[in-house]
């Protein structure tokens, strides 16, 4: 059975709507790990939404611009719903045309040892946009914390925080809540 992706879409409000959809369509090389849709109305489903990542949320936008049937233009999610971060496919997938592991290095053991952090600079501006605090389970970092800059001034501001371990924010705190901490740090 094909994985099931998880794609958001709003107005830019920050407002959202969610579907998901099983996986009919391999952007990388490690089985289906998209899902084909018509973005700009011409009958075809040529555009895409992209789980790079295998965590079950599609995180690129895939557009065939040039209408031949292949995606060529990839955007990352602004935060809004919007779909508005333009990315190169190597900023997506490195050089190896798949989707690049992002998990955390270990500190030699061979064994993780405590929370793990990974930074993400989604516009390739140089800047940390996102930060993703967790544990390694697996050899893939599990998300529990996400840091994000809401406002677009540099700085992380709101936390999106999943209370119970099932992959979905369940609270978000902005930087004034004592809850906003960075375990420790």
């Amino acid at each position: 059975m094909d994985p099931v992706i998880e794609y958001f879409f709003g107005p830019g409000d920050g407002s959202t709507t969610r579907w998901s959809t099983p996986a009919d369509t391999a952007l990388g090389d490690s089985g289906p790990d998209a899902v084909r849709l018509d973005f700009d109305g011409d009958g075809r489903r040529d555009d895409a939404m992209w789980d790079t990542d295998g965590d079950g949320i599609a995180d690129v936008a895939a557009l065939d611009t040039d209408e031949d049937g292949e995606p060529d233009a990839f955007y990352r999610d602004s935060g809004a719903g919007l779909w508005d971060r333009a990315v190169d496919r190597v900023g997506v997938v490195g050089e190896s045309g798949s989707p690049e592991a992002r998990s955390p290095e270990a500190d030699g053991s061979g064994e993780p040892d405590g929370p793990r952090d990974l930074r993400l600079d989604l516009d390739a501006d140089g800047s940390t946009d996102l930060e993703l605090v967790g544990a390694e389970k697996g050899g893939r970092l599990t998300a529990e914390r996400l840091y994000v800059d809401a406002d677009g001034d540099g700085v992380t501001d709101t936390v999106l925080v999943d209370l119970n371990g099932d992959g979905v924010a369940d609270a978000a705190y902005d930087k004034r809540d004592p809850r906003f901490t960075r375990r420790g740090r």
